[in-house]
Formats: C-alpha cells, sequence, structure tokens
C-alpha cells in the first residue's frame, strides 16, 4: 500500500495527522513538530521502519491531547469562597461577613488619600439607597489608612456605608487586594461572584449587584 494511501487508511495516524495542525505547547508540541518531520520524510522516502516510527509518534501524540482535554474538562470552575473576616466598626461594634450569610455583600476598599475612591462614593452611595432595601449589605474597609483621616472622609463625602478599618492590612492581604479602590461582590452564600478592580460607576454596580438577586 503507498504511504499517502496508509494515512487514509489508517485511523490513528489519521487522527494524529489532523492533531499535528494544532500549535500547542509542552510535550505534545515536540510530538507535533517531530510527527510533521517523520511524514515528510516518509513520504519521500519510505521505509518500514520510519512508518513504525511514525505510527508510534502519532498514537503517543493522541494520547497526549487526549489528557489535556481530560484535564481541562474536570478543572473546577467554581467561585471563590470570600474569606471571613470580623473588624471593628468605626461607629461602634463589629463585622464579621460570616454573619452575613443569606444575604447579598457589596465589599469595597477604599483609602482616603485615593482619588479615584473618592470619585466612586457618590456612586456607591446612590446605589446603596436604592439596593439595601433589597437585603445587600454595603461595606467599606479603609486600608494603609489613618483612622482619623478615614473618619474625615467619610464625614466630608457622606459615605453611608459600613465602615471598619483594616489597620494591620490582614484582610486586605486575604483578598488579595494591590490597588485601590477594589469592590467585591459576594453572594448569598459566602462566594466571591466578581471582582472589580478600579472605580465603579451605576450602571456597573447595577449590573452586577442584580447578579445577586
Amino acid at each position: 500500500m503507498h504511504e499517502k494511501d496508509h494515512l487514509v487508511s489508517n485511523p490513528l495516524a489519521a487522527t494524529a495527522h489532523t492533531a499535528g495542525s494544532c500549535r500547542r505547547q509542552g510535550q505534545s508540541g515536540v510530538l507535533q513538530r517531530y510527527y510533521m518531520a517523520s511524514q515528510e520524510h516518509v513520504l519521500n522516502n519510505p521505509s518500514p521502519k520510519l512508518l513504525l516510527t511514525l505510527s508510534i509518534a502519532g498514537l503517543l501524540l493522541a494520547v497526549g491531547l487526549a489528557g489535556l482535554l481530560v484535564d481541562r474538562e474536570v478543572a473546577p470552575a467554581g467561585k471563590k469562597a470570600a474569606p471571613d473576616f470580623s473588624l471593628a466598626l468605626l461607629d461602634g461594634g463589629h463585622f464579621s461577613l460570616s454573619a452575613q450569610k443569606g444575604r447579598p455583600v457589596l465589599l469595597n476598599f477604599f483609602a482616603s488619600w485615593c482619588m479615584p475612591c473618592r470619585e466612586e462614593v457618590p456612586a456607591l452611595v446612590k446605589i446603596q439607597k436604592e439596593y439595601e432595601a433589597k437585603g445587600i449589605s454595603f461595606v467599606a474597609i479603609a486600608v494603609d489608612d489613618t483612622e482619623k483621616d478615614v473618619r474625615e472622609f467619610v464625614s466630608r463625602l457622606g459615605f453611608s456605608f459600613l465602615i471598619c478599618h483594616d489597620e494591620k492590612g490582614d484582610v486586605k492581604q486575604a483578598f488579595g487586594v494591590y490597588g485601590l479602590p477594589t469592590t467585591f461582590f459576594i453572594d448569598k452564600e459566602g462566594m466571591i461572584n466578581y471582582v472589580h478592580p478600579g472605580s465603579v460607576n451605576e450602571t456597573l454596580l447595577r449590573h452586577e449587584l442584580d447578579q445577586l438577586l
């Protein structure tokens, strides 16, 4: 049988030949290049030994690609649980995230010296007035700041959220916050539904909060 006819009639070789056109990294990429080079050489210089090598390479390539597909299918794609925390509120008492189970939470990280944080406060306050009655908790955590400056910021801008001060930065670190402002949208089960780095606006807030209701 001619080598080209062999590739057509051999399902394994045909499968490997098709898979060889994909551009992948790692082991499958190495086998792909080896397989294609071997195929070209076989078509020009037929040899039983090379045909056997080609078939083995095709089998390994098919198995490798199948493994990649299986890994991709079983990889977890669920939401991440929000880290629990308990912080003192500026107005007294404590706020515990775990105590909010059953209620969606909008969690905002800010600082008094952060200009984008100041710019987003009007939108946050307006949306709070609309959605708090729908059962959503609105909490803001001041980080990298002094309590005095935080109190002045809250008073001057009329920031009506529940305000906590993460003085040691433990909560900031637990949530992986690297820039300010950053807003987390947490569902009723305590899972993070969406994270938005940077300033928010009314349109974004309504869209994400509606997902939590």
